[in-house]
């Protein structure tokens, strides 16, 4: 790289620093703190700690939280952010998970990204059955990202890597699942997504993915696959995102999204227009470091995953 090119990319770098603190400045007035009901856990590796936590789901059942962290630790805590139980993966050596996601009936499942596989288990941590194997194939998995299923129960997979696709299946009676299509591939134009690291389904059962590495949140046909619209591009503005690693669709017809590299979560109207953010850069309460994910719980309750603090972060917002 040339001396040239090299300072201009710390000036590109020292602008979009100055352009984010002045984004937290403006809008939230010293009421980023006041949003926080509570905020649990801390850096460690004793039950109720984490290390760099990068996925997080609150179950539909009962509306307890599971956070898996870099330790391949599951960890399961009240509504309130009260310890419960914790299990860890089968194998970890070769990398940790990225997502999770519990179904309606209770179910984790965990996209066990560096073993290419999707794991499923009960809330206490016993496997009920996995799927998935190495490779670029229908039905395989180079690094999967996040899981969700629709009404239908059919299941969602997203995947970076050399297959950069989403993936269906179907749950078959002899209790593993059976490969339906994929879509959003690099053959798919604009609708192709580079890292899926969020999947996302709303009431009218259309799939929201938040495309990480192309800065954007697309919106998809659940069944052709097709791309129905995007918003979003590379900045640190609150039209624009700096790795949107997570996103959760809200009960009163809105969007949230961990901007990760921009310190923030952001509300949208589902058109993709900007409503207001939350969080500067920081450790005390009311500020992040590297969001990777956020999740809604019973009554609204905001749940940001507040990954390089090792914390999760209880707003009221």
């Amino acid at each position: 790289m040339s001396a040239t090119h090299f300072n201009g990319s710390l000036r590109a770098m020292a602008l979009g620093l100055v352009l984010t603190l002045a984004l937290a400045g403006c809008d939230r007035e010293g009421g980023d703190e006041e949003k926080v009901v509570k905020v649990f856990g801390a850096t460690g590796l004793s039950p109720g700690e984490f290390s760099y936590p990068r996925a997080i789901s609150v179950s539909p059942v009962d509306g307890c939280v599971f956070v898996v962290d870099k330790t391949a630790r599951v960890q399961r805590f009240s509504a309130d952010g009260e310890y419960q139980t914790q299990w860890r993966m089968p194998e970890y050596a070769d990398g940790k998970p990225t997502g999770i996601y519990v179904d309606d009936t209770g179910l984790v499942w965990v996209a066990d990204t560096h073993y290419a596989r999707v794991m499923v288990f009960d809330r206490e941590g016993h496997e009920q059955f996995r799927f998935g194997s190495r490779g670029e194939g229908p039905g395989q998995f180079i690094f999967p990202t996040d899981v969700v299923i629709d009404q239908d129960r059919i299941i969602y997979v997203g995947e970076y890597g050399e297959n950069s696709r989403i993936s269906r299946f179907r749950k078959v009676s002899s209790g593993g699942v059976q490969y339906i299509n994929s879509f959003a591939d690099k053959n798919s134009g604009d609708g192709w997504v580079e890292r899926p690291q969020a999947l996302a389904l709303d009431e009218k059962g259309v799939l929201w993915v938040a495309d990480a590495c192309r800065h954007r949140i697309c919106r998809y046909d659940r069944v052709s696959g097709k791309l129905l619209s995007a918003f979003g591009s590379a900045g640190s503005d609150l039209a624009s995102f700096n790795y949107p690693y997570g996103m959760a669709l809200e009960h009163h017809g809105t969007l949230l999204v961990a901007d990760r590299c921009n310190n923030r979560l952001v509300r949208y109207e589902r058109s993709g227009k900007p409503i207001a953010a939350w969080g500067s850069p920081g450790r005390a309460p009311g500020q992040v470091q590297q969001p990777w994910a956020v999740a809604i719980g019973k009554n609204d309750r905001v749940y940001c995953l507040d990954s390089w603090n090792n914390r999760v972060q209880i707003l009221n917002w």
